[in-house]
């Protein structure tokens, strides 16, 4: 999909508590409640609008905030992007210029609605879902926006932009490419470390993910390196570790844990395998996890053990 280069992009609550959140649904751009049912008579007179809602019993101030809204809804600028938030996730559209009577506006339905351009997206222009997740608290916090309608400071749009068009930061970018250098390097450390450091590593690592080590380091426990436990669901998991492996030796593993009786997790972890390893069909009800080269170096990287790497790698 090529870039999209909106002429202005709005923020648009779906309503009190969400409750026109069904233009999602139905690829409209709604607004406005029973109080605003004048505004499409007085459509350009926006004086007289303001002075409508004065005559509800608004002060002045806020009849101003209401106009506001009712021009940026009624501007008919088909260009400009709207943005919202639901169901977990940023939601944006385009729409067509043309404003429609939709209902009342007493009930679930707004008052007004204007027919969007492809309906709402809730993905950039790569497919990625936009999950609150992934967004700057700089864009999420107009979720806590008062009114129903805003534009967005330079900042907001400058990122919800880079969003919606999947374009990284330059400062973003070099982090993220410092990063893959980073991963690169240590597996080449890791495969350096012995088979003692290597347990020591992999049981760190599981330390600091939360999973509490319930049998001794480097035991006599046939098929299993670690047992570990997760503190506060208590599942627990069975550890494979392993400096380098093949396929047969990882078919092996996986059907000889399966065997075991004690309704754990099974994991192997390896640092050096031998070409591209897969995990086979699980005969029972459990299937082997498998972790294996820069995967490991993404462990130790995330656990904040690559001083650790680099001290006993040497």
């Amino acid at each position: 999909m090529d870039q999209i280069s909106p002429s202005k992009i709005r923020f648009i609550k779906l309503g009190a508590g969400g409750r026109w959140e069904g233009a999602l649904d139905r690829g409209r751009l709604e607004w406005g409640t029973k109080d605003d049912r004048h505004v499409a008579g007085l459509t350009g007179d926006w004086a007289a609008v303001s002075q409508a809602y004065i005559a509800q019993g608004r002060i002045q101030s806020t009849a101003t905030g209401y106009t506001n809204e009712a021009r940026a809804f009624f501007d008919g600028d088909s260009d400009a992007m709207w943005i919202t938030f639901a169901r977990g996730r940023m939601w944006w559209c385009l729409a067509n210029p043309e404003v429609h009577v939709a209902a009342d506006g007493n009930g679930i339905d707004a008052a007004y609605y204007r027919a969007t351009r492809g309906g709402w997206s809730d993905r950039d222009i790569d497919g990625r879902v936009l999950d609150f997740e992934r967004l700057s608290t700089r864009l999420s916090q107009l979720q806590g926006y008062q009114r129903t309608i805003c534009s967005l400071r330079e900042d907001q749009e400058a990122l919800c932009r880079r969003y919606i068009n999947a374009t990284t930061d330059p400062v973003q970018a070099a982090v993220a490419a410092a990063r893959l250098e980073l991963r690169l390097h240590l597996q080449a450390l890791i495969q350096q470390l012995t088979w003692h450091d290597f347990e020591q590593l992999i049981d760190l690592a599981l330390a600091r993910t939360g999973w509490v080590r319930m049998s001794s380091l480097g035991g006599t426990m046939k098929d299993v390196d670690l047992v570990v436990e997760q503190s506060f669901t208590r599942e627990r998991m069975a550890v494979q570790i392993k400096s380098s492996a093949n396929q047969q030796v990882v078919d092996d593993y996986a059907r000889r844990l399966d065997e075991r009786n004690a309704g754990e997790r099974i994991m192997l972890i390896c640092h050096s395998p031998a070409g591209t390893l897969v995990v086979p069909p699980s005969t029972g009800s459990r299937r082997l996890e498998l972790v294996q080269g820069s995967e490991v170096a993404d462990l130790a990287i995330n656990a904040g053990l690559v001083d650790w790497t680099i001290a006993r790698a040497l």
